[in-house]
């Protein structure tokens, strides 16, 4: 569980699933719970503040669980077509509920203020609310690390979502459908399915008798289900500290070739990303002070998209250049394919991921993720042989010491 939350705080999986060409419209599993099994007891708080087992309130229905964050909700939109799918089978015994978690019982309370009387579904809240450090863990001392440590690990355990996926965390909104036996039937986002695709689906599959209207456009099989779910790759190992960098072609968005070796003779960051990547995005500011700061000294950032379209890359890039004018943007034209540069030369398994390249091309440094206020690139760029505050190479160990601490 530790090693999991300091993963999703740090990185994405380098292949995003919002990318796979065919794939089904919800998954046969809801984290480590599968389809068939019986999910847990958990007590939510209705409106009043009372708590309310969820299998007292479900029990004999057919269950569609709608989990949001606290004080954001859903897109008008989305609540719309869950009114109207909750009223419409309403009389074939499917309930609808709305889980409000991650957030505060305050925002939930002023979001219920505004949304619930247009709603004919119960909207609980998840008693274990949200979880604020106060300040970034990087700017902690160690008795506070170990004091927020503690805290992740017991709140992360209360969470509803969490303890019903068996410890695994869901992006939000995201949607669970039970059976009249509370059993798992599936589970899908928002992002990943049209309410028709995903939704429908998993109603015919607890019998529900469809409105034509509301028929998915494609009724998926077992088989269907296990042909289309894309198949994980064989682990890789970061190309190791100490050997040379592959030099590999890239293309930028004006459409020339960029090679590692064209900027032979200098201290290269060479950052693969996504657009779809969070944390990818937000380690950019950073990275672009790094590369201002550091480029009188010879640095240079080449920030290499992989696992991504052409046409996203040129979107984003677009749109963001002016942002970060001190940064080479460039993308894999391999994309998502197992052989692209990241994973094939590089052994990169999860994004952002950063190699500090020397001046003769070696590789003398990685940098895993991201957190905000870390100083471990400026820390690396030392490695290379350029000069850095003393007091940023301090920073930077005890930065990486802060995350070792965190997943232990």
């Amino acid at each position: 569980m530790k090693k999991l939350i300091l993963v999703l705080l740090l990185s994405c999986l380098a292949v995003h699933a919002a990318d796979q060409a065919v794939r089904p419209p919800f998954l046969p599993s809801y984290g480590k719970t599968k389809i068939g099994e019986t999910l847990v007891e958990v007590t939510l708080l209705d409106a009043a503040g009372t708590a309310v087992k969820l299998s007292d309130l479900t029990a004999g229905k057919t269950a569609v669980l709608s989990f949001w964050k606290a004080g954001a909700g859903m897109t008008d939109e989305g609540l719309t077509m869950l009114e109207a799918w909750a009223r419409r089978y309403a009389d074939q015994g499917v309930l609808f509920v709305g889980i409000a978690a991650y957030g505060s019982w305050e925002n939930h309370q002023a979001w219920l203020q505004q949304h619930g009387a247009t709603l004919s579904f119960p909207v609980l809240f998840d008693p274990a609310g949200g979880l604020n450090p106060g300040k970034p863990v990087s700017e902690m001392n160690d008795e506070e690390q170990a004091a927020f440590r503690q805290q992740m690990r017991d709140h992360y355990a209360r969470v509803v979502p969490m303890q019903l996926a068996g410890g695994m965390m869901a992006p939000l909104p995201h949607h669970v459908v039970m059976d009249p036996q509370g059993r798992l039937l599936g589970f899908y986002t928002k992002a990943s399915s049209p309410t028709k695709e995903g939704l429908g689906n998993l109603l015919l599959r607890a019998g529900i008798k469809l409105m034509p209207e509301d028929m998915p456009a494609k009724v998926w099989s077992d088989e269907d289900i296990a042909a289309a779910m894309p198949k994980p790759e064989p682990r890789v190992e970061l190309r190791a500290v100490g050997t040379m960098a592959p030099d590999f072609e890239s293309i930028d968005a004006a459409g020339n070739v960029v090679r590692v070796s064209d900027f032979k003779g200098r201290v290269v960051v060479l950052d693969f990303w996504a657009t779809w990547c969070g944390p990818c995005i937000a380690s950019m500011p950073h990275t672009q002070e790094v590369a201002a700061k550091y480029q009188d000294q010879g640095v240079l950032v080449l920030a290499a998209c992989t696992s991504d379209r052409r046409a996203l890359f040129e979107k984003w890039v677009a749109a963001n250049q002016s942002k970060y004018p001190d940064i080479i943007f460039t993308h894999d034209p391999l994309e998502k394919s197992v052989d692209r540069v990241a994973r094939k030369l590089y052994g990169v398994g999860g994004i952002p991921q950063q190699f500090v390249i020397d001046r003769e091309g070696r590789i003398v440094a990685h940098i895993t993720g991201y957190l905000k206020g870390e100083a471990i690139l400026d820390a690396a760029l030392a490695q290379a042989g350029i000069k850095v505050d003393p007091a940023l190479i301090a920073k930077g160990a005890k930065d990486l010491e802060a995350r070792k601490s965190m997943a232990r």
